[in-house]
């Protein structure tokens, strides 16, 4: 028994050892973890209050290598986040991104999934940093999704403006302005004055972009009010600023002026260096605008001087380079090309391609006028080939023609008038740009219109449901009442519907006239503005060779030049004429009288016409017309529509081929057809022929050009004939295009 007892004995002071080692050791390890979490916070905190950049990079690193041994998800998370929250701040954007992604590694640890989407909306400004807007959207998507699962509409309406920003970066207006609504519809919900002027203002910028100036004075103005009730300063300044550039815009030069200064005082008691400095500049810009260079330049020397004691090169150089076009405007040249040199060297420290090429073709052009022609052509050249890399269209089209008038100097004409051609031809694409912005802008208004229209048409629904509501609610006291009600009701609810969906297609129907006019609205300003413009170009440039070579004595250049405008002019002609049949035809002034025609004689003095034209590249008409043959149709219109297509088929036939034009009856209707053996037409363009929206056009086996209206017009003629027009073709082969009229025995 006693051995048994101390057995016993001895076994509970064995596990009472166990025991209390197990929660000693517990216990320790807990202090240690604590220890190393609060270590860890401490580090956060030196790294937000450290004065340079590689010491908070140092406390962010053992902050992470200090919970490097640490379980405890929800911790790293927290760590993470703030690590990269100090990196991103530092503009230390890789090391933040990887911060970023490894705390979403911890996500599963987290309760508050509102800091989920805090994490991503930093990842997305992350990748708008880079220029990754895609990218950005994705994340800030994510993070919108997130608050609105937890119904934060705060935080949901700061990420619509994040939203809206990257589609304005991607020139995508309106889903910029689709965004920028619900900022300011969460804002009105929440009554957060903060979201509604932030909703406004950036709905303003997009608005003033699209130059709809109107509009976006009246959100900058709603704005200004709401700013007058929660006070923000810094909110009314820039607010000022955006005034003043859209009155900058509409060349109200005094108000800009006016809205600058008045964002500079408040700057100035803010103690806004970076504000005081922009509203300079800004005052500098619009001075210079006006001509007055001594103000232009007292208020560009005020903002370089600020910005020399903030050390930002980048704009100490833009600085320069105002200034240094200040001094070429106001012909002062020695300074502009000391300033232009002062900027250049500045550059040296940083990589600004668009700024540096900017610089190089002011310095170009001011040392050309200063007759160092060597170091002009040297710095042009250079503007060229950095303008080039960066696509940027408008600079790259002003070096060309400084390098046009500087060979023009040296008496290379030849040269000169190259450049001159490399000039107006990016010009031209220049113009086309701004076209399709243009459209691209109308769309986006377009749409900002349809869709308020669409959401008055369902607040009158709201309205409507309503009432039915609160009539059924008022009805249920009487049995037989609801019962006669109810069968009112569907009466009502099956006429209603009857008559929504007939309104809905009649909507659907004027919103596709819309599209189709606003399509043949485009393409119409589009040939005005290449097809018209590049012809004016070309006889400008060849004018001005055809000046120099006068004052010259040079005749045989003279007889080259005269000759060149002489074929110009025709062909400039040949498209007004186009484009004026072609408006009478959209605006429905075209004149259409039938009469009887004799398709044979009206077909021969058309190929009559025309034989000199043919003679030029040897090339022969051969037209074979049944006999009798005798039309219902405007003898006009006729006659135009052959001549285009007859003129077509010489433009792309090879020297000394045969053109084929024959006429018949087939089905009642007779048909015209344009045969030749010339380059043909790929079967993917042939549906683009006779599209308004899409027209086809190359230049001819002698380059010759063409607008590709032609064809749209003969369509519209054919049309208004009666009849059908189609084309059949086979690369290398050769092209036939068919048009029917009606027969008289059919009228």
């Amino acid at each position: 028994m006693t051995t048994k007892l101390n057995l016993q004995k001895y076994n509970i002071i064995f596990w009472c050892f166990i025991a209390f080692t197990f929660i000693g050791s517990n216990c320790i390890a807990q202090k240690q973890t604590d220890k190393a979490r609060h270590e860890a916070y401490q580090l956060i905190r030196n790294a937000e209050e450290a004065s340079s950049t590689d010491d908070a990079i140092s406390y962010c690193e053992q902050a992470i290598t200090s919970l490097s041994a640490s379980d405890e998800k929800h911790i790293q998370f927290d760590i993470h986040q703030q690590v990269g929250i100090i990196l991103y701040n530092k503009q230390q954007y890789n090391s933040a991104n990887e911060k970023f992604n490894k705390a979403l590694s911890f996500k599963s640890s987290i309760s508050d999934k509102n800091e989920i989407g805090v994490v991503e909306g930093y990842l997305g400004w992350i990748e708008s940093d880079r220029s990754q807007y895609i990218k950005a959207i994705k994340h800030f998507t994510k993070a919108l999704s997130i608050y609105k699962s937890t119904n934060n509409q705060e935080k949901q309406g700061n990420t619509y403006n994040s939203l809206g920003a990257m589609h304005w970066y991607t020139r995508n207006y309106a889903l910029a302005l689709e965004n920028f609504d619900h900022v300011l519809k969460l804002g009105e919900q929440t009554d957060n004055s903060e979201l509604i002027r932030k909703g406004l203002t950036n709905k303003g910028v997009i608005l003033n972009t699209l130059a709809q100036y109107d509009e976006a004075l009246k959100c900058f103005e709603r704005a200004l009010e709401i700013n007058q009730l929660d006070g923000n300063s810094k909110s009314r300044a820039v607010l000022l600023n955006n005034i003043g550039n859209i009155n900058t815009e509409l060349n109200h030069q005094q108000v800009a002026l006016s809205n600058y200064r008045e964002a500079l005082n408040i700057y100035t008691k803010l103690g806004d260096k970076k504000g005081i400095s922009n509203c300079y500049n800004n005052l500098g810009e619009v001075y210079l605008e006006l001509g007055n260079i001594l103000q232009a330049l007292e208020n560009y020397q005020i903002s370089l001087s600020i910005l020399k004691e903030e050390g930002d090169s980048a704009n100490i150089a833009t600085s320069y380079l105002n200034i240094g076009r200040a001094h070429q405007t106001g012909k002062q040249y020695s300074k502009a090309i000391s300033y232009f040199e002062k900027a250049l060297k500045l550059m040296l420290s940083f990589d600004d391609p668009s700024l540096k090429a900017e610089t190089y073709l002011h310095l170009g052009q001011t040392l050309m006028i200063n007759k160092h022609y060597d170091q002009a052509q040297e710095y042009l050249l250079k503007a060229v080939e950095l303008a080039k890399s960066l696509e940027e269209k408008p600079l790259q089209a002003q070096a060309y023609n400084s390098l046009s008038v500087w060979h023009s100097l040296q008496g290379d004409y030849e040269k000169a008038l190259n450049y001159k051609s490399e000039y107006a031809d990016l010009k031209d694409d220049i113009t086309d740009e701004q076209a399709m912005l243009s459209s691209a802008r109308m769309e986006a208004v377009y749409k900002l219109l349809q869709k308020e229209e669409q959401i008055s048409i369902l607040e009158q629904d709201n309205i409507h449901k309503t009432e039915s509501l609160e009539l059924a609610k008022n009805s249920r006291t009487i049995y037989l009442l609801v019962a006669g009600l109810l069968f009112i009701l569907l009466l009502i609810l099956i006429l209603t519907f009857q008559i929504r969906k007939k309104s809905e297609r009649l909507l659907t129907e004027k919103n596709n006239e819309l599209k189709q006019l606003n399509n043949t609205k485009d393409k119409f300003f589009s040939i005005i503005a290449h097809d018209l413009k590049s012809p004016f170009s070309s006889l400008m440039g060849f004018a001005e060779m055809l000046a120099l070579n006068a004052e010259n004595k040079d005749t045989k250049e003279v007889v080259q030049y005269s000759q060149i405008i002489h074929n110009s002019t025709k062909r400039l002609l040949g498209l007004v004429e186009n484009l004026l049949q072609w408006s009478r035809t959209q605006i429905g002034t075209t004149e259409y009288k039938p009469s009887q025609i004799d398709i044979s004689i009206q077909t021969h003095n058309i190929v009559s016409l025309l034989r000199l034209n043919a003679e030029e590249k040897d090339i022969v008409i051969s037209p074979k017309i049944e006999r009798n043959l005798v039309a219902w149709a405007d003898e006009n219109l006729y006659n135009t529509i052959l001549r285009n297509l007859i003129s077509n088929a010489i433009k792309f036939s090879r020297i000394g081929s045969v053109i084929y034009v024959t006429a018949g009856v087939k089905n009642n209707m007779i048909e015209i057809s344009v045969a030749d053996s010339g380059v043909g037409i790929r079967q993917e363009n042939l549906e683009k022929l006779f599209m308004v929206d899409s027209t086809f056009s190359t230049k001819g086996t002698l380059n010759e050009k063409g607008t590709g209206l032609g064809l749209v017009l003969c369509k519209e003629f054919v049309e208004i004939n009666k009849g059908s027009i189609w084309a059949e073709s086979e690369l290398e082969k050769g092209s036939t295009f068919y048009f029917t009229i009606p027969l008289l025995s059919e009228k």
